[in-house]
């Protein structure tokens, strides 16, 4: 069983970025349904070795590279895209990597090959950068004027990417030629940062002309950040070692020499959950078939680079590239030369499984299923993608807040007879393939899903958070408001998103019109919550006439209104401006008396101020009455 930490979002956050490949000889492959079609829409490049590709977060194509031209995902090829220096015999020639600060701009990163004058000395431009300009052509962008920026001279052949700790920022990572020195550079929202963390370990890279094999093989980051491997070509090893995804520093080399004589290790990938790694082993040397067989090996990383299993060797075939790919299954190039090539690739299909469970060109029981490219070809290796992109858990969930019905479904079906799962709370186990679940209470809980096949069962538990929803609670059910005034309606802050009755999209809203208003939170999380308020406009009512004549019919001139936690004050004056009345009694009005004497009929002038007391009545400030009433006899 393995228990996974994967980072995941309740928010359904699409991570298409590596869900287009182009590479080889006009092949592709297209990942975006969750079930991956070969591609033939692309005539345009040829790539040896490793091209880059990038999409947008949704799975759209963006550009593609082979790391000598760029081209846009019209197929033609960018204004400045034709100048990058990567060497096409390189094993790992371009990686494209986005930059966080703008999501417009991506960085190309490319290896020249080392060039040797003669047996000693060499050189070469090494590792080098250009940009790219995603704004620039209505969308379809170019490469800007910083192109071939140097960076580091001289590298070996192999460069890698992985996502910083903080899931924003990426770490890239080459290794400097002569030395046992990695270079990890940092690019964030400011930019790259061009001074490396460079950290010694491991084997010495580097040597004379008939060492320049030590160059060869790929390098790969384990899709979580937490390990760093690399084959070495020309000292027969595979070298695993542990990454400081916030540092930046590479450390605790282990290493794994390979014994069987005219083969060299050459493409490495780890397995989705990080505890297996694969590599091929191939007859680098000769322009022909091969004389030897290709090897693919498995180590479980629990115990170390010991003990690899032989999942299967191939002969006449050169085993390349290994790369993980977003439906969970890692896919291997295969070519006899650059000139006689295979139009398909192999498939490890489970490749959490141990050994040979992993399922080596086995699907649904049929050996032998390989993935065709329908027509096109791999050449000698994939797309080199940062390997975040692939960071997929074994299964997805599209949200987990507290009450809403959560569905999971399993990223890579393959070699699955039947699932159970359980879902860390008790309640009964599931043999849905994608169920439905709603969690009883906010916490932490661990998923556990057991695949069956051939008898056997395969665990994979991964923890997730059941959320509470975002508090959003308004001051009561109904607010008074008078009229002419306005109130703030606060929804809470410290939230993603805000949406109101009104159509406002801001954490609070200014209302001044009676009204039932509601606003709807989401935290962080994509959780949401709802509250309401009726606003309640009200005046006063004052007449404009009395008749004090005893009818008990408009006896008495006073201020009407249900709301009396106030402090008052009417007052009265004659024509002449004297003052013949005055009342802090809401409730007490004029009778028309002055000194216990009828007043006659006429205009008299009135003016009230009321201060209201609670904190249930909305104003903007006390509010002032003036105005005249007729007494009419």
């Amino acid at each position: 069983m393995a228990q996974v930490p994967f980072y995941h979002s309740n928010c359904p956050l699409s991570m298409k970025q590596a869900a287009i490949w182009y590479f080889g000889d006009k092949a592709g492959v297209d990942f975006r349904s969750g079930t991956a079609t070969p591609l033939i829409d692309q005539n345009v490049m040829t790539a040896l070795h490793t091209s880059s590709v990038i999409s947008d977060s949704l799975g759209n194509l963006l550009f593609f590279t082979n790391g000598n031209k760029v081209w846009d995902r019209s197929f033609n090829l960018m204004p400045n895209g034709t100048g990058l220096i990567a060497e096409g015999l390189v094993t790992q020639p371009c990686l494209i990597v986005p930059w966080p600060g703008d999501s417009s701009f991506y960085y190309i990163f490319t290896i020249d090959a080392i060039k040797f004058k003669d047996s000693v000395n060499y050189f070469s431009d090494g590792l080098c950068f250009s940009v790219v300009d995603m704004k620039l052509r209505n969308g379809l962008g170019n490469v800007t004027t910083s192109v071939n920026q140097p960076l580091l001279n001289s590298v070996c052949q192999k460069i890698t990417a992985v996502k910083h700790k903080d899931g924003i920022a990426f770490w890239v990572i080459a290794h400097k030629w002569d030395s046992d020195e990695f270079y990890a550079y940092l690019i964030n929202k400011a930019g790259m940062n061009l001074t490396p963390v460079i950290s010694a370990t491991g084997s010495f890279h580097g040597g004379s002309r008939k060492d320049q094999s030590n160059g060869y093989g790929f390098m790969k980051m384990s899709p979580d950040g937490r390990r760093l491997a690399l084959a070495i070509s020309g000292s027969n090893k595979v070298e695993l070692f542990n990454f400081d995804n916030e540092t930046g520093k590479v450390s605790n080399a282990q290493s794994f020499t390979a014994n069987i004589p005219g083969i060299v290790p050459y493409g490495i990938e780890f397995s989705p959950d990080g505890n297996k790694l694969y590599t091929t082993l191939m007859q680098i040397l000769g322009n022909g078939a091969p004389t030897r067989p290709s090897y693919i090996y498995q180590f479980d990383l629990n115990k170390g680079l010991t003990s690899p299993v032989s999942l299967d060797s191939v002969s006449g075939l050169r085993l390349a590239d290994l790369q993980l790919a977003v439906d969970g299954r890692i896919y291997v190039s295969r070519t006899v030369t650059h000139l006689v090539k295979r139009d398909s690739l192999d498939v490890i299909y489970n490749p959490n499984r141990p050994g040979i469970e992993c399922n080596y060109n086995l699907l649904d029981h049929l050996p032998g299923s390989a993935f065709p490219l329908a027509g096109r070809y791999s050449l000698y290796s994939l797309p080199n993608i940062v390997q975040s992109f692939v960071n997929i858990p074994p299964f997805t969930w599209d949200s987990v807040c507290h009450g809403n019905a959560t569905q999971f479904k399993i990223t890579n079906q393959a070699n699955t007879d039947n699932v159970e799962w359980d879902f860390g709370d008790g309640t009964p186990f599931s043999a849905d393939w994608e169920p439905v679940h709603t969690y009883e209470k906010p916490g932490k809980y661990w998923v556990k899903l057991s695949e069956h096949f051939n008898g056997q069962r395969f665990t994979d538990s991964v923890q997730i958070t059941s959320y509470a929803l975002p508090t959003i609670a308004f001051p009561s059910d109904t607010i008074l408001l008078y009229t002419g005034s306005s109130i703030n309606l606060h929804a809470g802050g410290g939230y993603t998103h805000y949406t109101w009755s009104t159509g406002a999209t801001d954490s609070i809203i200014s209302v001044s019109n009676q009204g039932n208003y509601w606003a709807k939170v989401e935290d962080i999380h994509c959780c949401t919550n709802t509250d309401s308020v009726f606003v309640k406009v009200f005046k006063y009512y004052i007449p404009n006439a009395f008749t004090p004549n005893g009818d008990g019919l408009n006896d008495e001139f006073k201020v009407e209104g249900l709301y009396r936690n106030v402090k008052f004050t009417i007052t009265i004056f004659d024509r002449w401006g004297q003052q013949i009345f005055v009342s802090e009694d809401i409730d007490n009005g004029w009778d028309g008396t002055y000194r216990g004497q009828n007043c006659p009929s006429g205009a008299y002038v009135w003016k009230v101020n009321v201060n209201f007391i609670g904190q249930d009545i909305i104003t903007q400030g006390d509010i002032v009455f003036k105005g005249t009433v007729t007494l009419v006899r």
